[in-house]
C-alpha cells in the first residue's frame, strides 16, 4: 500500500474514533483545574480502572485546553472504560488539584477498554471489596468508601 493511501486510512480511522466520543453534558463547568475524574456509581457499585502497574482508582485524567473539569471527567471515563457518563456535583478535591465528580452512567454498565496500554482492566466494584484492591493512592479506598456512605 502506498504511503499516501496508508495515511488516508489512518486519518479515517482516527476521525471515526473521534466521532464516537459523546458530547459533554455540562454546558459550563469548573475551569483552572489540572485533572478530573468520575465517581460513577450504579446499583451501589463503583466503576474503577486498573492501570498499568496494577493499581486501582476511579477513571480520570488531565484536562485539555479550554475544557471544563466536568467535561474532562466525562471524556476520561468514556476513553478509559467505554461507559458514557453525565457529571454532576463535586464529590472531592485533592491536594494536587484533582477533582472527583459524582457521575451517572447513561450508557449502561457495559465496559469497552479502548486503551489497553494504559488500562489493564475496568469493572464495577462493591464498596466491601475496596480494601482488597491495591489502590493508586494511599487512603483512596477509605476516602471513596466514606464519600459513598455519605451520599446514600
Amino acid at each position: 500500500m502506498k504511503t499516501s493511501s496508508m495515511l488516508l486510512v489512518i486519518a479515517a480511522l482516527m476521525l471515526s474514533a473521534c466521532s464516537r466520543q459523546p458530547t459533554c453534558s455540562v454546558t459550563s463547568g469548573d475551569t483552572g483545574v489540572p485533572s478530573a475524574g468520575c465517581l460513577a456509581v450504579d446499583n451501589g457499585e463503583l466503576l474503577l480502572v486498573k492501570i498499568m502497574g496494577g493499581t486501582y482508582g476511579p477513571p480520570g485524567g488531565s484536562i485539555k485546553r479550554n475544557e471544563s473539569a466536568q467535561c474532562a471527567a466525562e471524556r476520561e471515563t468514556w476513553e478509559e472504560t467505554g461507559v458514557q457518563v453525565s457529571a454532576g456535583e463535586l464529590a472531592a478535591e485533592f491536594d494536587n488539584g484533582f477533582r472527583l465528580y459524582w457521575c451517572e452512567a447513561v450508557s449502561g454498565r457495559e465496559i469497552e477498554i479502548s486503551r489497553p496500554i494504559e488500562i489493564q482492566h475496568a469493572d464495577w466494584y462493591a464498596p466491601e471489596l475496596f480494601q482488597h484492591l491495591k489502590w493508586r493512592y494511599a487512603n483512596q479506598a477509605d476516602i471513596i468508601q466514606t464519600l459513598m456512605i455519605e451520599r446514600q
